[in-house]
């Protein structure tokens, strides 16, 4: 009965297939709805019916896939592209070629990709390519050239947005340049335009890593450059990231253990924080008092500074410090804690904690193997409480993103010879006559422990014939010794911009440090990079500047404030050659 319904009111229970014209336009109607996989895989559709538009979809397919921030299958889809497309359509190709290899860092292939081909004279290929050259130029070291690229770009720009954010992508490529030391000097008589952006560089960086300093640089760089058409977007970005560095409070109290036990990790925090505190101009700093809690107790020390006037208090350190004095502050004024008290510890909602966490980093390496593609490895941790905590947030954090580790072994940190734990985890095979061989499906190897251990672990590993295998492994295992870390050439690890930056206004403030304190400095450098961050966080907290996620480029990291009002580090990336850090 209910069919004869259904049949007598002209319904049908099959969906109407799409007309031709629609299949067609769908793709396109995807990609501005931002469904940019769906509009590859619509175009790859296409493409699959042999039409004679198969070549052209196919780059469609391709550039949608890159809009998707798919690499991989962008790269998949131009493998599908005939070589008659380098005839019927070059100037697609090139482009669509250009943009993959930029993609995947590769500026010089961009480069030659873009080279097959005149400059575009239609507006929209235009574009495509001066963004890609410029891109490209940044990418290989030609600042000069990047500059001239983006600058040749506007000229094609109708849109004030469009021209805004081509803008605002040339500044970033500045700023990256300039962390990257990348030589930033306009030539005798270079356009005042392209000199304009040149000068720029050293001044973003300053605004990024030194803020306390950055008012005098960009008032000079407008000064020399009044009508620059950077003007507007610097100065909206300036005045962001220099509220988060001149709202200090009338008074800071530093609390931190300055005698006994733990003197040496309180006397660097202090120095790297007074550091800090010395390079802001002296007319807008804040009284500064510093409190010794090994001589008082932590209740005494709060107490005390809130009497001398503090409205700022920085400190304590150790983690029973930090958890005895969260309940005493009732939020009467803010604290930004240097330690993380336990979850199940109550704080007051303006209680802030920042620490130097070795899970973080583990759980950093974790999210890191996985974006190279290596879901499956090994591990080899200390015995002891760290290494047990190291290990488990890697292996947690691997787990959560779809890896696993195959295998976990732990070592005794006095060990030498690393021999049978490289046997038993890689399940190395030496039978003699035969081909030395080891487990194929581990794709990492994991390590955590000292630089000492990483020394012997990595050659070891060499002389068993599993240096093909790569090694991650936290900050732990690196501290700057060209000669010595000539043996763990090759190691991946994510560090502190302190600690591998060789951007100039970093290495102008390590320097100052290391050389006002030379005998202290050269085991707990990064100590010193912590308590000058924890200096820059204290007007960032006080005008809310992380709200939104915004971050700071610290001398420890990218900083972030996350729910529980605990800041969060993300890392540079770098591999040893030659026994020096190189960017990754």
């Amino acid at each position: 009965m209910l069919c004869v319904v259904l049949a007598s009111a002209g319904c049908s229970l099959v969906a109407p297939q799409p007309s031709p014209a629609q299949r067609q336009s769908m793709p396109e109607r995807l990609a501005r709805a931002g469904r940019h996989a769906d509009a590859a895989r619509a175009y790859a559709e296409l493409a699959s019916a042999a039409a004679p538009n198969r070549d052209y979809d196919e780059l469609q397919s391709a550039e949608q896939w890159l809009a998707a921030l798919d690499l991989p299958a962008a790269r998949q889809a131009l493998t599908q592209v005939s070589p008659a497309a380098r005839v019927k359509l070059p100037t697609l190709l090139a482009l669509v070629d250009a943009d993959v290899a930029l993609t995947g860092h590769d500026g010089a292939r961009a480069l030659a990709d873009l080279a097959r081909i005149p400059v575009p004279t239609q507006a929209l290929d235009a574009q495509k390519y001066w963004r890609l050259r410029g891109g490209a130029e940044f990418v290989t070291g030609h600042a000069l050239s990047g500059v001239r690229a983006y600058v040749e770009r506007e000229r094609w720009l109708a849109d004030a947005a469009e021209i805004r954010a081509s803008r605002e992508e040339l500044y970033a490529q500045l700023r990256a340049a300039a962390q990257r030391g990348l030589a930033l000097k306009a030539p005798p008589n270079a356009d005042p335009i392209v000199a304009g952006w040149l000068a720029l560089g050293p001044v973003s960086l300053e605004l990024e890593r030194n803020t306390m300093r950055a008012s005098a640089a960009l008032a000079d760089w407008r000064a020399r450059f009044p009508q620059h058409p950077a003007n507007d977007i610097v100065f909206a970005t300036a005045q962001t990231e220099l509220r988060a560095a001149s709202e200090y409070p009338h008074q800071i109290a530093l609390l931190l253990p300055l005698s006994g036990r733990a003197e040496g990790i309180g006397v660097a925090v202090r120095d790297g924080f007074i550091s800090a505190y010395f390079e802001q101009d002296a007319a807008s700093r804040p009284r500064l008092r510093i409190y010794d809690v090994a001589a008082l107790s932590v209740a005494a020390a709060y107490n005390q500074a809130i009497a001398d006037g503090a409205d700022f208090v920085v400190g304590p350190l150790t983690k029973d410090n930090v958890a005895a004095m969260a309940p005493l502050t009732a939020g009467r004024i803010p604290v930004l804690a240097l330690n993380f008290v336990a979850g199940s510890v109550a704080v007051p909602r303006n209680f802030y904690q920042f620490a130097l966490y070795p899970e973080d980093e583990a759980r950093i390496v974790a999210r890191r193997v996985v974006a190279d593609d290596r879901l499956r490895g090994v591990a080899i941790v200390p015995d002891g409480e760290w290494g047990d905590r190291v290990g488990a947030a890697f292996a947690g954090e691997l787990a959560r993103l779809g890896g696993a580790v195959l295998d976990m072994r732990r070592y005794d940190p006095t060990l030498v010879d690393f021999s049978d734990i490289i046997r038993d985890v890689l399940q190395v095979h030496e039978v003699k006559g035969e081909p030395v061989t080891h487990r194929a499906d581990a794709m990492f190897l994991f390590f955590a422990g000292s630089p000492g251990a990483a020394r012997l672990l990595v050659p070891q590993l060499k002389f068993h014939y599993a240096g093909d295998v790569p090694v991650y492994a936290t900050s732990e295992s690196f501290t700057p010794d060209p000669s010595a870390n000539a043996d763990i050439d090759g190691l991946r690890f994510p560090d502190m911009p302190w600690m591998i930056s060789q951007d100039p206004v970093t290495s102008r403030i390590r320097d100052a440090v290391r050389n006002s304190w030379p005998a202290r400095t050269q085991r707990r450098d990064r100590l010193y990079a912590f308590g000058f961050d924890a200096y820059r966080l204290v007007p960032a907290l006080r005008s809310n500047y992380f709200v939104g996620g915004a971050e700071i480029a610290g001398m420890t990291g990218r900083l972030r404030l996350d729910s529980d009002n605990r800041i969060r580090r993300d890392l540079d990336w770098a591999v040893i050659a030659e026994g020096v850090p190189e960017p990754l």
